[in-house]
């Protein structure tokens, strides 16, 4: 019984830490499940983020992406060509975070920005068993929305939906998890 008393006294002093880190740099470790709907491809992908926050209100934020698991498809694209891999190799968001609390330790923000994306799709033709390999980038607008809570005086853990890009080949969001340090 002391044990879980204890543990509820140690969650609830972090979560009362404080309601916005300092002004000034942070970075942030993350991952983002993303879903590509018009090829239906799930990937896990990791985030490293970079930013400042200007004030309580408003932060400039860059982050990269890259995918750490591949998605084997088997995407039909006729003429007896299919999809065997599909991988985001690179992306690049620049983007504005505008945040309003909700609690002293919880806020609510949406983001918007642009990103740059070199997105790989691997093809094997099954008559001749070749294998091509596609690079293209697609760069359009980023926006997102998401909860982010205070868990201690510098720390912060973020939930966030984004749509990263809406192309007339591939249209992806992702649900990411991130946990953000905040730099005195």
């Amino acid at each position: 019984m002391m044990k879980r008393q204890g543990i509820a006294l140690l969650l609830a002093s972090g979560l009362t830490a404080g309601a916005v880190a300092a002004e000034g740099p942070y970075f942030g470790l993350g991952y983002q499940n993303l879903q590509a709907d018009l090829v239906d491809v799930t990937l896990d992908t990791a985030v490293l983020t970079g930013g400042w926050q200007l004030n309580e209100n408003f932060a400039l934020e860059a982050s990269y992406t890259t995918t750490i698991s591949k998605d084997s498809s088997g995407l039909d694209l006729g003429n007896n060509q299919f999809v065997d891999d599909v991988r985001v190799r690179h992306g690049w968001i620049a983007s504005a975070i505008g945040s309003l609390p909700i609690t002293e330790n919880l806020s609510a923000y949406a983001r918007v920005g642009w990103g740059w994306h070199r997105l790989q799709l691997d093809v094997v033709d099954m008559g001749t068993g070749a294998e091509t390999s596609d690079r293209s980038w697609v760069d359009d607008p980023v926006f997102g929305a998401g909860l982010r809570a205070q868990i201690s005086p510098m720390g912060e853990v973020r939930a966030e939906w984004t749509r990263l890009f809406d192309d007339s080949s591939v249209n992806a969001s992702g649900l990411s998890f991130t946990y953000v340090q905040h730099i005195r």
